[in-house]
């Protein structure tokens, strides 16, 4: 038995190419045309970037900033240039700091609209063809299959065997079964999201700023409000302003009920008003602010605007989703059982590389046969792939179902290599997975002679006398290991093997 931690089984559709084809022909290259001038393009709707001036004025709004800029114009009166250079100095340190992170958080932000496919194949006039994801308008045919990036959200009017990866907009790691139906959650694609298995005919229902991506687009594009931090310095400028304005007319007053000079007053009394000036305040927040994002920004948060990072400080309650794959939508296989007992992989990610560990101590597929049987079983039976992210990097990441690739990866680390593997069992057939089997099932041919079935599927399908040939006792103890990691939240899938020297015949549904 393989067992991994996440959310809900596989699933996907049954039989050929689902449901009625309604406008198969698409639209004409007249009515496209009126639509996007009616509707716009299909893109992730961007405010326009504000100038590097306007950035800078909304810098030195900040209560603190005018208070020293007033600090600067009174220490230049009285002529003493060397202070007033230092206050300067500090705002101008304070006002760049703050106008670069907001450059780099929105250069990150912009990233977005990356997510959105770059062309997408459409029927128009009757005609399959390929244009630029832009031009797609509501109502248009869309045409999607596996690796393609859905370019706008659509209702599935055909689908076979389609799969969708939705984690970038619900954090759920397991993909989504899509087919013609009255569910919306079953019966629709959203934009930005990808195909990891099958095809389909999608009837495109809302573009750009009406789409997923251009609902989230304009969440991000809200204005926001002060931050506890902003509101606490605000005050605290004001308060401080009318202090020093309240102390320096009253020394200024009775400097001169004592007869004091005028000039002499007056020069006292902006001395009085530049000493009290916390100058280096407004500096120092910024760089504790600044260092923060820093330190964000190293784990991919990215802070738009540095006193952001002080609300951050102040939250006290986090709620995630129950799988804990909010944020990345990957699976890792961590426990493993046979009739010969347990074994936990190590690892991170889906690199091959980690290990096997069986009683304290790893262990190869040569050591193990019974586990290198097991994971042997659930690499055949398995739709996806791993491959590295780039040639330079040491990062991998997944090609189809997130619970296929974690079982790649859990074979990889016991060592057993999936290239040989498929050379020596080559796939000859296959009844994939579906809601109502609960289970997938590949036949290959062995190069002895004779054929492997392989099948993997939830533990309540898999482990029964009619699938199965071991005894009762084995079956049983089977699904109580099922049921006892089930209850510690991991998600068990139940993974068989058999060689057979004549076909078999076509496993019961």
């Amino acid at each position: 038995m393989s067992e991994q931690r996440g959310g809900r089984g596989p699933d996907a559709d049954t039989g050929e190419v689902q449901g009625t084809t309604r406008s198969a022909a698409g639209l004409s290259s007249a009515e496209a045309a009126r639509r996007l001038k009616r509707y716009g393009p299909n893109e992730v709707p961007s405010e326009p970037r504000a100038p590097v001036w306007r950035r800078v004025l909304q810098q030195l709004r900040d209560p603190l900033i005018l208070v020293l800029l007033v600090a600067a114009a009174l220490t230049i009166a009285t002529g003493d240039l060397s202070d007033a250079a230092v206050i300067l100095l500090v705002i101008t340190v304070n006002t760049v700091v703050g106008v670069v992170q907001e450059v780099r958080a929105e250069q990150a932000v912009m990233a977005l609209s990356a997510m959105s496919a770059p062309a997408a194949r459409v029927v128009r006039d009757g005609e399959e063809r390929s244009i630029p994801v832009v031009e797609v308008v509501p109502g248009d045919l869309v045409l999607v299959a596996e690796g393609d990036i859905v370019p706008a959200d659509g209702d599935v009017l055909a689908a076979a065997l389609l799969l969708a990866d939705e984690s970038s907009l619900t954090g759920e790691s397991v993909p989504v079964e899509k087919a013609p139906a009255p569910d919306a959650s079953r019966g629709t694609v959203s934009a930005g999201t990808v195909i990891v298995r099958g095809r389909g005919r999608v009837v495109v229902t809302g573009t750009g700023a009406d789409s997923a991506l251009g609902r989230i687009a304009s969440l991000m594009g809200a204005a926001p409000g002060l931050t506890p931090l902003q509101r606490r310095l605000a005050r605290f400028g004001r308060v401080l302003a009318a202090v020093i304005v309240v102390l320096c007319a009253l020394v200024l007053a009775l400097g001169l009920v004592r007869g004091q000079p005028v000039e002499l007053m007056i020069v006292a009394a902006i001395s009085l008003a530049v000493a009290a000036v916390p100058e280096s305040l407004p500096a120092v927040v910024t760089l504790a602010l600044a260092l923060g994002a820093r330190r964000m920004a190293e784990r991919h948060a990215i802070v738009r605007r540095l006193p952001a990072v002080e609300s951050l400080g102040s939250v006290t309650v986090i709620a995630t989703d129950k799988t804990g794959t909010l944020t990345e939508g990957r699976m890792a296989a961590e426990r493993l059982w046979t009739p010969r007992g347990e074994a936990a992989v190590l690892g991170t990610g889906y690199e091959p590389e980690g290990q096997v560990v069986r009683d304290g101590e790893t262990v190869t597929a040569g050591d193990a046969p019974d586990l290198a049987a097991l994971l042997r079983a659930a690499m055949l039976c398995n739709d996806a792939a791993l491959e590295p992210t780039s040639d330079r990097s040491e990062e991998w990441h997944a090609l189809g179902d997130p619970t296929e690739a974690a079982l790649l990866a859990a074979g990889a680390r016991l060592g057993v290599d999936r290239a040989t593997l498929d050379r020596e069992l080559p796939r000859v057939e296959e009844i994939p997975f579906d809601s109502g089997r609960k289970r997938m099932t590949t036949v290959h041919r062995r190069a002895e002679g004779g054929l492997r079935v392989a099948c993997k599927g939830a533990p309540e399908s898999v482990l029964l006398p009619q699938v199965l040939a071991d005894g009762p006792d084995v079956l049983a103890r089977a699904a109580t290991q099922a049921e006892v990691l089930a209850r510690h939240g991991y998600r068990v899938l139940a993974v068989a093997a058999a060689d057979h020297e004549e076909p078999p015949e076509r496993p019961r549904t």
